[in-house]
């Protein structure tokens, strides 16, 4: 597949970054492949992804770390026999890329690498992942450091792509086949969504998220792509307490944990214990939690619960889905009971 031309005539320059760091087994699994298959297109491309895994931090920056930064040279079928150094150096034998690590959120390396690593306009497009699992949905998308790293080029003028793959259930670990479709398919993805463009006027896109299932009907040589709006999801429990066993007494709910009634007394509804059981813990224990999240309806929701034209009814159904995005938060409808049309919109306490 040959890369685009633009109006000078060269192939599209591409920034690639993550969130789920260099090439490792379990954690960031696609990147090296997707950018082998993106060089072998013809595009040019770099690489700059975080030191180390750093997903769920959506658009974050850490202002008061230092981030500092090593060169990586990827060796092996799947990249992950490179070396790293401090400063860069000449490849050697079996190497024939450089790439760039940053102790830093994918956020943080979306932009030091526009305006720090290289010079003004060195790139045209934007893309990172691919993410290590879906981010179709808003709970997924709010929260995905590879739409964080995406958003945060397109702040910067520069267009995005967020691409993510989706584990599908049935085929996890995905197999070599599904890898390699995958890459091809989101190829041609960006091929097809760089020469189409973000649009014109106020509200253009800045961002295309791209969620790409790697299930059995990515192998199709023409896999079915299509546009949509993103679901409106929410999500639960996110952390874990891993404090000590209770103690003797520690297991039970006292009035510390209760509801208040109307006399002041603490009260229990019936089906409660359990959970005043979990909410007493903070007064027992030390404060200890861990990232254990429980996504069981977002990453397998009930069928009648899909709304037809969002991103996760076409991933779920096997298609591609291509959801444009702003940099901006979705404005909501002021109050009814405030009655604007009254009163305007200005009003003093």
């Amino acid at each position: 597949m040959a890369a685009p031309g633009n109006s000078k005539g060269r192939a599209p320059r591409i920034l690639l970054t993550n969130d789920d760091g260099p090439p490792e087994p379990g954690h960031s699994p696609f990147i090296y492949a997707f950018a082998e298959e993106l060089a072998r297109s013809g595009w040019e491309v770099k690489v700059v992804v975080p030191s180390s895994q750093r997903s769920w931090v959506s658009k974050a920056y850490l202002i008061s770390q230092e981030t500092t930064g090593q060169y990586y040279y990827p060796r092996g079928p799947d990249g992950t026999q490179g070396e790293r150094t401090d400063l860069p150096r000449p490849l050697k034998e079996g190497e024939h890329v450089e790439w760039i690590l940053l102790d830093g959120t994918p956020a943080t390396c979306s932009n030091i690498a526009l305006h720090s690593l290289y010079p003004p306009g060195s790139f045209d497009l934007v893309i990172t992942g691919p993410n290590h699992g879906q981010n179709a949905s808003t709970a997924f998308a709010l929260s995905s450091g590879t739409l964080g790293a995406a958003m945060s080029a397109a702040i910067s003028g520069v267009p995005s792509i967020a691409l993510s793959w989706g584990l599908m259930t049935g085929y996890r670990p995905p197999g070599k086949d599904l890898i390699s479709a995958a890459a091809t398919a989101s190829c041609k993805v960006v091929k097809r969504l760089y020469e189409l463009g973000f649009g014109e006027g106020e509200n253009k896109a800045q961002v295309y998220s791209v969620n790409v299932p790697l299930m059995p009907s990515i192998l199709d040589p023409s896999p079915e792509v299509q546009w949509t709006t993103m679901a409106l999801t929410s999500y639960e429990r996110l952390f874990k307490s891993i404090s000590e066993a209770p103690g003797p007494h520690e297991d039970e709910g006292g009035p510390s944990a209760l509801p208040l009634g109307a006399n002041g007394s603490a009260e229990v509804k019936e089906g409660d214990e359990d959970r005043l059981k979990i909410h007493v813990d903070h007064l027992t224990r030390p404060l200890k939690f861990v990232f254990e999240p429980d996504l069981t309806a977002l990453l397998n929701p009930p069928a009648s619960s899909l709304k037809e034209g969002t991103d996760t009814h076409a991933l779920l159904g096997g298609a591609i889905s291509i959801t444009p995005i702003k940099t901006a938060f979705a404005a909501a409808d002021i109050p009814a009971s405030a009655n604007v049309a009254q009163t305007g919109l200005k009003w003093r306490l």
